[in-house]
């Protein structure tokens, strides 16, 4: 008899075949190595038809001359940023596709975002930094399970709601901005370009049109299997040493600009969104590689510089100090993970810090 075979020496549909090969998908976002990773990602799915751009006026054009069937966006894009790609696909008369599934990938992780974001018609919404698991999901989410459309004056895009819209009738109080405590009228698909958006909310069922392009059921285990998971990982391993060179430059910026800072304190509002662009850069990619406790400190830098920081308040240099301070010292010692409970303390004290020089002092 022979021998049982473990799950990551099983044979796997995503290498013997050519499941995803049909899925035609774009990736637009101005950072070009975590567009190659997600392509690389993506890959490992059987996906061969792949497209990167930075600018959202280029999505556009390309779905003029592709047929494209996902585009993954990150809200930060040259011209036609992500939001804005999103509500003219959704709205606009001359938009190629209004129903085509769009996932946001951002490091802009505050529940307003999330909301303007959900409210331009975004089908997923994914924050970096992302794992590749999330990534799969995601894209299981609109092949599988994708939701019903809904148009009206005051909302176009996937219904809101996970639950279908044909398994429980309209809820208006969870609804209301585009039901109105009216039930919507279901059209289908084909009347989409005629569609005239007024008072009266439409429906159109769920889309199945990518399943049927990919020609058979796809069961989750598929999709997010050690297999896949392990290709991945692959993946990430060969450009770990690149994406961390690229990170080392962004915590280099950091404390460039807090150094110009100190002696220039004219030029705050420029240095300072400096260091918030260098923080959300690394935000975005140390996660992947397992840099957990950078993507938090990265991150409360990045807030604290958007909501706090007060030119007038020296104290505040010393709370931009020590976050930069400790994001350099967790890359210089190679600190992944959590860091256990140091890595909890860290992180009390550094919200200790913020608290205690938040206010301006008296």
């Amino acid at each position: 008899m022979a021998p049982k075979l473990t799950e990551l020496e099983k044979p796997s549909l995503l290498t013997t075949s050519s499941l995803f090969a049909k899925i035609n998908i774009v990736i637009a976002d101005a950072d070009h190595k975590v567009a190659v990773l997600v392509k690389k990602i993506l890959a490992t799915l059987g996906c061969n038809r792949i497209f990167i751009v930075t600018d959202g006026n280029d999505v556009l054009h390309l779905m003029k001359e592709e047929k494209i069937d996902v585009i993954i966006t990150n809200w930060a894009l040259k011209n036609l940023n992500g939001i804005e790609l999103a509500t003219h696909l959704r709205r606009s008369l001359d938009s190629p596709d209004r129903m085509i599934p769009i996932i946001m990938l951002t490091a802009r992780n505050d529940q307003k975002d999330i909301s303007q974001a959900r409210d331009a018609g975004i089908t997923e919404y994914l924050v970096k930094p992302f794992s590749r698991k999330t990534l799969l999901e995601r894209l299981y989410a609109i092949v599988e399970e994708p939701r019903s459309f809904i148009l009206c004056e005051s909302f176009v895009g996937p219904d809101r709601r996970r639950v279908s819209s044909f398994t429980l009738p309209p809820d208006p109080d969870t609804n209301r901005t585009y039901f109105e405590r009216r039930p919507p009228i279901i059209v289908p698909k084909e009347q989409l370009k005629q569609i005239v958006f007024d008072d009266t909310p439409r429906m159109i069922m769920p889309d199945y049109s990518m399943k049927k392009k990919i020609g058979l059921e796809v069961p989750v285990e598929l999709l997010i299997n050690p297999m896949t998971v392990s290709h991945s990982d692959d993946e990430l391993q060969k450009m770990q040493e690149e994406f961390l060179k690229t990170i080392m430059k962004d915590v280099e910026q950091l404390e460039t600009s807090y150094q110009i800072l100190i002696t220039s304190p004219d030029n705050a509002r420029e240095l300072i969104a400096r260091i918030q662009e260098a923080a959300e850069s690394v935000k975005a990619r140390a996660g992947i590689f397992g840099y957990v406790r950078a993507t938090e400190v990265a991150n409360q830098l990045s807030n604290f510089c958007r909501r706090y920081y007060d030119r007038e308040n020296k104290y505040h240099l010393i709370i931009l100090e020590k976050h930069i301070q400790t994001i350099s010292a967790i890359f210089a010692n190679k600190i992944t993970g959590d860091g256990g409970e140091t890595g909890k303390e860290l992180m009390r004290d550094l919200a200790r810090l913020i608290q205690k020089y938040l206010k301006r002092p008296e």
